[in-house]
Order: structure tokens, then C-alpha cells, then sequence
């Protein structure tokens, strides 16, 4: 009987951390779920500014040569 109490309380504090373990794997995953989403817009804000970028660049450039050829 003794042996089986110390089982039963072994597989609990097993049980238990590994909750916890789970837990926290859970949250890290979703925090570096949030994280890599701001990423993603961040980049997004980047490459939409870049395409601006090339466009104005093209708009100055096709200027540019108009003026040359007068």
C-alpha cells in the first residue's frame, strides 16, 4: 500500500510538471507568434515604401530622359 501512495504522488508531480512544461511551451509559442506577425507587417510596410520608392525613381528618371532628348 505504502508503495503505491509513492507511485500515485511520483505520477502527479510527473503529471504536474510536465503541465507546466506544456504551458510554457504553449506561451512561448505565442508570443513568438505575435512577434513574427509584426514582423510580417513591418516587412509588408517596408516593400509597400519600396515600390513607392522605385516609383518615383522610374517617374524622375523617365523626366530626366525627356529633358535629354530636347
Amino acid at each position: 500500500m505504502k508503495t503505491l501512495k509513492i507511485y500515485s504522488t511520483f505520477s502527479a508531480i510527473v503529471i504536474i510538471t510536465l503541465s507546466v512544461f506544456l504551458y510554457q511551451s504553449a506561451t512561448k509559442l505565442n508570443s513568438s507568434e505575435e512577434k513574427l506577425k509584426l514582423k510580417e507587417t513591418e516587412l509588408q510596410q517596408k516593400v509597400k515604401l519600396l515600390k513607392e520608392t522605385d516609383e518615383v525613381l522610374q517617374q524622375c528618371s523617365d523626366r530626366y530622359y525627356k529633358e535629354i532628348g530636347k
